[in-house]
């Protein structure tokens, strides 16, 4: 892959996470790059296949990061306390989850974009309900309670984005230790 091509995924995404789906014009890349709009049109067919491939290699980049940090952890307690860190680490940087600017458009994305959310976040769900195989004493089956923390953490990320310290998302944390056990 070329580096103008990666260069402008990484715009792309940081356009995305920082504002919204539409800040990832080739015109506003182009910009950023100090490019012509031209020439963001070379490297990607159109807009659509460059969102979803985005949206791929964002998935891929956030379970290797999960997978990474998580790989000697069993405790489920631990485990949901390193994935309540990433979205920690968004807010830092004052960046959403970028499912989460796709799942805003709405009906502006296509099928497959929506599609991509859904594998996105079906992944994420599966991988806490596999954080709390080891888990008892929950106060609801394992799948509704993955969605539950999974919303919570989008959520709070969503709703601290404006705000300078990441409330929300400290107490989702603080309420992830408490609803496990070993």
């Amino acid at each position: 892959m070329s580096d103008t091509r990666t260069q402008l995924k990484h715009i792309a995404t940081d356009q995305i996470r920082r504002r919204t789906l539409h800040a990832a014009s080739f015109r506003e890349m182009g910009k950023v790059a100090d490019i012509k709009c031209s020439s963001v049109h070379y490297h990607f067919d159109n807009r659509d296949a460059l969102l979803l491939e985005l949206m791929t290699d964002y998935e891929y980049v956030f379970f290797q990061q999960l997978d990474e940090r998580c790989a000697d952890i069993n405790s489920p307690s631990q485990r949901l306390q390193t994935l309540a860190q990433l979205f920690l680490e968004s807010h830092a940087e004052q960046q959403q989850c970028l499912c989460l600017a796709f799942a805003a458009a709405g009906d502006e994305t296509t099928p497959e974009h929506r599609d991509a959310v859904q594998q996105f976040l079906q992944r994420l769900e599966q991988w806490v309900i596999d954080s709390l195989a080891r888990a008892h004493l929950l106060v609801m089956p394992k799948p509704e309670l993955a969605r539950v923390i999974v919303s919570s953490l989008e959520g709070a990320l969503l709703l601290d984005r404006q705000q300078a310290e990441p409330t929300r998302l400290q107490a989702v944390s603080a309420w992830l230790k408490t609803i496990t056990r070993l």
